[in-house]
């Protein structure tokens, strides 16, 4: 199934969208997104494999279902002082 991912922040700029559409297995949980998004860009793999992403304006586990229809947002956190 294909899920589409929004993307936030300087991660959009760095890789020039604010959305990625990747394919995964159904039934599917976050952390086959979290790997599909590693497998698209290998220089992100670490980063994508770590990153918390927000299902239905929600932050989830990694083993959480997740739909086609579902949306689903990486947000970078960011620090500040």
């Amino acid at each position: 199934m294909k899920v589409r991912v929004l993307i936030f922040g300087e991660l959009a700029r760095e890789l020039s969208c604010k959305e990625i559409a990747v394919d995964v297995q159904s039934p599917a949980q976050v952390r086959d997104v979290n790997l599909a998004l590693a497998a698209e860009f290998p220089a992100k793999s670490q980063f994508f494999q770590a990153a918390r992403l927000a299902v239905n304006h929600a932050f989830t586990s990694p083993d959480s279902p997740i739909k086609a229809s579902d949306e689903v947002a990486l947000i970078e956190l960011v620090g500040g002082g």
